[in-house]
């Protein structure tokens, strides 16, 4: 929504333009976060004061930091203290203080990281003679205070509102410093100062004194109360207490609080039987809630024009070319960019970070208009359907859906018909890949559900792009810069790329065949305008729909079936759980021979330690991004930070792997699948009588590593890219289920190249190329079957809060659902439990229901995806000895019933179709024909 806000400033009031966007805070809709914040310079971090921090919390906040975005924070529900924990102002007070404290904990721990990262890569910018002065060091320095009063949340820095929503009021401590600095006659910045904290009022030498000790011994209790209580809460807490009753002195309470506040309220409202009528009316009155987080937002984050300056290595990471035509484009851009240019001249660059289905009556606002009482009936006749006329739209028609471009302006104006080039996320600067053309049909401006159409809007702004629809399909960069001249934006301004987190699936099938083509396309236009889901049609012709979890999954379907495909009947499936494949010792060498006998592979499977697989997890997205460009740049990358971040992420990922990590360095070949994730290859030793290289490899090395390779490495390219296609096939679907594999390396110990064999004439076994890649590829299985195969299932983590009657149901809950506990806590001020536990993604489903059956509504959890975990079950293990056989035997069908690993690879690999070794008679006897009584 766009808002327009005054604030009086002295004696003139000065005009702002506020656009406000809402974000949903459950964590499924993690992705809708990230677009929002993609086009933002600030963040209203609300937090519900009676759950304090959460998982979504910590997320969202260093979500924000990492992108640059200013927060302020807002403590919502405070009405929940008194009138459902019952806690008084004092007890108050301190919930919130800690509130506050874990909140600075997690800005306190992100601004030392920044700190270690700065002084870690001090010695690299030492050799810019342009940062660093004579003295090598001088001009390195960290404001601590300026950070501290910059970063951190407090009422006295004015970055913090308290609010009840429901009940309409927010305020800040300085709301309360002008009342009373007119009341008083005290300083107002002197009040914002003591309002909060450790400070006191001394009624006797009418004094504010900081500590409890300096007050006087005798000094009564309520004396000893923080000025936030006594001058804040204990007002706002008379307000509620005159509210819990109906009686003839809560109502004179009432009228005195609105005398002496001197509240516009009428006598109905706060006479109201109703006490949340009568609160809500004296409250919104007193402190309304526009107002005050109005305020905060516009003194408290910054302009385009600020945000954008300061912001600039983030959102354009580019830098100076050596030629002067490009220097000259990058100084353009640099400029447009950093200063928010507007003016006629200036490139026009912005930034898409969504696309949004346009109402369906289209721009024109949902308001009722007055109309003359003929033109009102000659529209009403207009509007009766003819009976005789069938409408025309049949079950087989596809009816037309346009979408809006959600688009921060960057630099430039934009306007209708206005023609433009749209980069995709993918695109590099120069490549005639990734780009298109398109044509702006009409710029509206996004109020909720409607939109208002404008002639033109410039930097700085949010608005609504009508006419791409066939151009982008997520997120995308428009400007009219040519493509050999553009240097595009930050491809992570458009979010988590990667789906990964897509651990959730479920096939959909049309109950008729003749509605396949109208439900791909509704699937198409969900693909469209949601972030973080993924359709693809796969090899048996299942239409699949991939979210990140059970409540996206609702809300995606409850889409699909009401908006994006309309009256299309279809079916969905049980939902398809991602696995991952993993060896769990070294197993043999297994030698991968050639059709033609020609060339000799050894091959060999090995673990990589849980810690590393973890973080090479973590590290995918900016890996794939870094090998895309280097690949199309021939291997120079233009983000020069991202590569010494990842690089030094890698240092930290293998500490304590010091052989593994050097043996990386001289023979890492590629990793997979896809050419990034977490499993790696690695080439023959420098002992190898053949060596192999290729350009492929030695792009890819020099993306971790600043490692030229020597000129005897680069014989047999074919051979070596052969190895890598095999390897990338084989962890893009393993031996177990055909699912991707996860922390394993490989490595290749020896090459052996027989030209003898080869004849005159062409080789009957088809190109060397495609007989290497089987061979690899069959080998590979091979190897990691013989290390001891395992299954890896995605884990989540799960936060519940409930209270001690309700704990021993919460543990069962989790203890049925395979999950463990794995931290406990009692929340201090309020008899509430917070339980953390990991839970397996396919144990998740309907978790939500039966925790909240199970606990009267008395717990909620909280899920967001953890991390990837290996199943300690065998999936293969049959009973071999003696003592084994004796125990189990092979007819204890108790075997197959206890291996959860062996159950879930039979499960997938049934569910594709694969071979799967079922006995179907259990018991074989001769067939009795039971005679039949006459």
């Amino acid at each position: 929504a766009v808002l327009l806000h005054k604030q009086k400033v002295g004696d003139d009031e000065h005009p702002f333009i506020v656009n406000l966007v809402d974000s949903p805070g459950h964590v499924d809709f993690t992705g809708e976060v990230e677009s929002a914040m993609s086009v933002c310079d600030g963040a209203l971090l609300v937090v519900d004061v009676g759950e304090g921090v959460r998982a979504q919390t910590v997320s969202v906040l260093r979500l924000a930091m990492d992108r640059g975005i200013q927060p302020v924070l807002v403590l919502n529900k405070m009405d929940r203290l008194f009138t459902e924990f019952k806690m008084e102002p004092l007890d108050a007070y301190r919930h919130i203080t800690n509130i506050l404290e874990q909140v600075n904990v997690i800005v306190g721990v992100r601004d030392l990281e920044s700190i270690i990262r700065a002084s870690e890569n001090y010695a690299d910018s030492v050799e810019d003679a342009d940062a660093v002065g004579e003295d090598g060091g001088a001009a390195w320095s960290v404001d601590e205070d300026e950070e501290t009063t910059t970063n951190t949340f407090s009422p006295a820095n004015g970055n913090v509102a308290f609010a009840s929503a429901i009940d309409g009021w927010a305020f800040r401590v300085e709301n309360f410093a002008s009342m009373y600095s007119k009341k008083f006659g005290l300083k107002r910045e002197i009040l914002v100062r003591s309002l909060w904290g450790d400070y006191y009022v001394n009624a006797k030498t009418r004094r504010i004194v900081h500590g409890a000790d300096k007050l006087p011994k005798k000094a009564a209790p309520s004396a000893a109360k923080p000025m936030f209580v006594g001058f804040v809460l204990d007002n706002i807490w008379k307000i509620y207490e005159s509210v819990q009753s109906n009686d003839p002195e809560s109502m004179e309470k009432r009228r005195n609080i609105v005398e002496k506040l001197n509240l516009k309220v009428t006598d109905r409202d706060y006479r109201h039987r109703d006490g949340k009528i009568a609160v809500r009316a004296m409250m919104n009155s007193w402190l309304p809630a526009a107002k005050g987080l109005l305020d905060m937002v516009v003194e408290k984050l910054p302009s385009p024009v600020v945000a954008q300056r300061n912001r600039l290595g983030l959102l354009w990471p580019h830098s100076k070319p050596e030629n002067a035509e490009g220097a000259e484009a990058w100084l353009r851009m640099k400029s447009a960019i950093e200063n928010c240019d507007s003016s006629e001249g200036s490139p026009f660059i912005a930034f898409v970070a969504k696309m949004i289905q346009k109402p369906e009556d289209g721009s024109e606002p949902k308001i009722r208009q007055p109309k003359p009482r003929e033109e009102s009936k000659a529209a009403e006749e207009l509007q009766t359907p003819d009976a005789s006329v069938e409408p025309s739209a049949g079950p087989g028609t596809v009816e037309e859906q346009e979408f809006v471009a959600f688009t921060r302006v960057l630099s430039g104006s934009i306007k209708a018909a206005d023609k433009l080039y749209v980069y995709g996320p993918r695109f590099q600067s120069g490549s005639d890949l990734g780009w298109s053309t398109a044509e702006v049909t009409k710029v509206v401006l996004l109020m909720g559900r409607d939109t208002n159409a404008v002639e033109k809007v410039s930097a700085g702004s949010v608005c609504g792009v009508e006419g791409l629809d066939n151009a982008v399909l997520k997120t995308a960069t428009l400007s009219n810069i040519p493509p050999e001249q553009m240097l595009p934006l930050a491809s992570r301004l458009g979010g988590s790329e990667t789906t990964s987190d897509l651990v959730v699936r479920v096939a959909l099938e049309p109950h008729t065949p003749l509605e396949t083509e109208r439900l791909q396309l509704g699937m198409k236009k969900l693909n469209q305008a949601d972030p973080m889901v993924d359709t693809y049609v796969m090899e048996t012709g299942e239409l699949v729909l991939a979210v990140t979890g059970e409540l996206h999954l609702e809300r995606c379907l409850v889409d699909l079936r009401e908006r994006f495909a309309k009256g299309v009947r279809f079916h969905v499936s049980e939902p398809i759980i991602s696995f991952r494949e993993t060896v769990s010792t070294t197993g043999p060498a297994v030698v991968a021979t050639t059709a033609n006998k020609q060339v000799s592979i050894t091959l060999k499977a090995r673990p990589i330690p849980t810690r590393v697989a973890r973080n090479l997890d973590q590290e995918t997205p900016r890996t794939r991004t870094l090998l895309g460009e280097a690949k199309s740049n021939d291997s120079q990358v233009s983000q020069p930070n991202e590569l010494r971040k990842m690089r030094e992420t890698l240092v930290e990922v293998f500490e304590g792997e010091e052989e593994l990590f050097n043996t990386m360095k001289s023979r890492l070949w590629s990793s997979g699948p896809r050419s990034f994730g977490t499993n790696i290859l690695l080439g023959p030793p420098k002992g190898c009588k053949f060596p192999c290289y290729s350009k492929g490899i030695s792009t890819w090395r020099s993306l971790f590593f600043d490692y030229e390779p020597d000129e005897c490495n680069s014989l047999n390219p074919t051979i070596a890219n052969g190895i890598v296609a095999g390897f990338q096939h084989t962890t893009a679907a393993g031996p177990l289920c055909e699912e991707a594999m996860y922390g394993v390396c490989f490595s290749v110990e020896d090459i052996h190249i027989d030209d003898s064999v080869v004849g005159d004439g062409p080789d009957p076994y088809g190109p060397l190329s495609g007989q290497i890649i089987s061979c690899v590829k069959e080998a590979l299985r091979n190897t990691t079957m013989s290390s001891q195969p395992r299954l890896v299932e995605a884990l989540l983590r799960v936060e519940i809060q409930t209270t001690m009657d309700t704990l021993g149901s919460v543990y069962n809950v989790i203890s049925k659902r395979r999950g463990r506990v794995v931290r406990e806590q009692i929340k201090e001020g309020a008899s509430i439990f917070e339980v953390e536990a990991l839970v397996p993604v396919m144990e998740s489903f309907g978790f939500a229901d039966v925790l909240r059956m199970q606990t009267s509504g008395q717990a909620s959890p909280q899920m967001v995806r953890s991390h990837w975990e290996v199943l300690e079950q065998d999936p293969l293990w049959v009973p071999q000895t003696e003592e084994e056989l004796e125990d189990w035997s092979l007819e204890d069908k108790t075997l197959a019933n206890n291996n959860l690993a062996a159950k879930l690879v039979n499960r997938t690999r049934r569910r594709k179709g694969l071979h799967v070794v079922d006995k179907i008679v259990n018991n074989a006897e001769k067939q009795r024909t039971l005679k039949r009584n006459k």
